[in-house]
């Protein structure tokens, strides 16, 4: 493992007791499933020691919301999956106290501020801003929440490699030990607990399954012509984790040889196979019960402006909180599933180093990201250059919000979005970052000609190095 992991938990249980010092404490998380669990395992560790504690989620970091944390006159701040790339606001901002448990690059370091970067880490794929905030739980003495940290990590895409590797690997191990997950090797497709199987194919996006996706006839003729029924023996719909170990082998290996028979990328079909991360103590067939499907409901809170829900979910709610959170979910996909539809009409730009789409009001600033990941599965795009996506910003229609994806063979070969974006808004205005295969901008409208063509000049110069 690289880094040096003792530095790093020393750094922590340094910063861990002036924590435990605070109290009427304010923590303020990212919206998207990583910062959600973030915040929902701080706010719990927390609670635990007695501190007075509410909690906050924000899209993005600003001036603006800067401000609105300002507003809430809390003594202490904890910024959670946020903070680092922002530092300097936060020292010339009114916040009294604040404090940094991030996993993005840093911009400087800050006696307060937690980060794996410092220590030889990388965020990206090292360890999750849920993780981080894990091993701050575990030192300040709560360390039953590993499997919110894994579901945290899944949904940042940091088992993207089809593993979770380095200390994201441990805190999975830690939810092993303590009875909160089993781990196993198998299919990856979102619905394997909560959906009937004719139906997980049905709906299949990452990968896109041709022929398969969006056809429910199509995927039970499927099932059935590899003998497996889409019933139990007492009626009931049958859903992937109620097939045999033959079944689920059978199923498996028919999908990888019609994707291929298809010309897939090998990436994009080793990508539907590896580790799962089963939530023991959930319901079974239900989405709280597979890391991915937990990650991806808590994603559609955040994604639809509800990220609270998506917390007290965390914090244990199973009531009526979960119920929204479905309502919710189904809303979310609808979105997407539109979303894509739009962009199989439309299709993609291409320039020498990149792909590209303009949204044009037709897909939500909110889900623009997710929509540029499914573009490599869906065979809207090859794998051979990155994606980048642009929404108008709700907030500021001066603004365009860009959202860019790569792969894993791009990353090899030099890609890394972050840094690509953080170079390219220094020199043509606004403000972007994040990690290698993900990131995010938002740029002036007026200068989103010029953006692209340096942001492919940037790509260019790293396949180069």
């Amino acid at each position: 493992m690289r880094g040096d992991k003792k530095l790093f938990l020393n750094n922590i249980k340094k910063v861990c007791e002036r924590l435990k010092k605070e109290d009427d404490i304010l923590v303020v998380g990212h919206y998207d499933a990583d910062g959600i669990t973030s915040c929902a395992i701080l706010v719990d560790a927390l609670r635990y020691l007695g501190k007075e504690v509410r909690y906050m989620i924000l899209k993005k970091l600003d001036s603006k919301k800067i401000q609105v944390v300002e507003e809430t006159a809390a003594e202490c701040v904890v910024f959670s999956d946020m903070g680092s790339g922002q530092l300097e606001l936060l020292e010339n901002s009114e916040i009294k106290k604040f404090y940094i448990v991030d996993h993005h690059p840093p911009i400087k370091a800050h006696e307060n501020q937690l980060n794996p970067h410092f220590f030889g880490y990388d965020g990206s794929i090292d360890i999750s801003g849920s993780g981080v905030a894990y091993l701050v739980a575990k030192t300040l003495g709560k360390k039953d929440m590993a499997h919110i940290a894994v579901v945290g990590a899944v949904g940042d895409m940091q088992d993207s490699r089809g593993r979770l590797m380095s200390l994201n690997r441990e805190i999975m191990k830690a939810g092993v030990k303590y009875d909160l997950l089993k781990v196993k090797h198998d299919l990856r497709l979102f619905g394997r607990q909560s959906r009937p199987i004719h139906v997980m194919l049905t709906y299949a996006s990452e990968p896109v399954l041709p022929g398969l996706t969006g056809n429910k006839k199509a995927c039970i003729e499927f099932l059935e012509n590899l003998g497996i029924g889409i019933k139990n023996p007492d009626g009931s719909w049958k859903h992937y984790v109620d097939l045999s170990f033959e079944e689920r082998q059978k199923l498996t290996t028919a999908l990888y040889i019609w994707l291929l028979d298809l010309g897939y990328p090998e990436d994009v079909i080793h990508g539907m196979i590896g580790e799962v991360y089963t939530l023991v103590k959930e319901k079974k067939k239900t989405e709280l019960r597979d890391a991915k499907e937990f990650a991806t409901l808590l994603n559609a809170c955040g994604r639809q402006e509800r990220a609270e829900i998506g917390v007290e979910i965390c914090l244990g709610d199973r009531d009526k909180m979960l119920k929204k959170a479905r309502t919710i979910l189904q809303k979310h996909r609808k979105a997407i599933k539109e979303a894509v539809e739009w962009l199989l009409d439309s299709g993609v730009e291409e320039m020498s180093n990149l792909y590209y789409f303009d949204s044009k009001n037709k897909i939500d600033e909110n889900i623009i990201g997710v929509v540029a990941g499914i573009s490599y599965g869906a065979g809207i795009i090859r794998g051979d250059k990155p994606i980048v996506a642009f929404a108008t910003d709700k907030e500021d229609p001066s603004l365009l919000k860009i959202s860019a994806r790569a792969n894993w063979k791009l990353i090899r070969r030099g890609i890394h979005l972050g840094d690509a974006l953080r170079e390219c808004c220094k020199e043509i205005g606004g403000d972007g970052g994040g990690h290698d295969i993900a990131a995010g901008a938002r740029v002036p409208k007026e200068r989103i000609g010029e953006f692209l063509s340096k942001l492919n000049e940037i790509f260019g110069k790293q396949l180069k190095k």
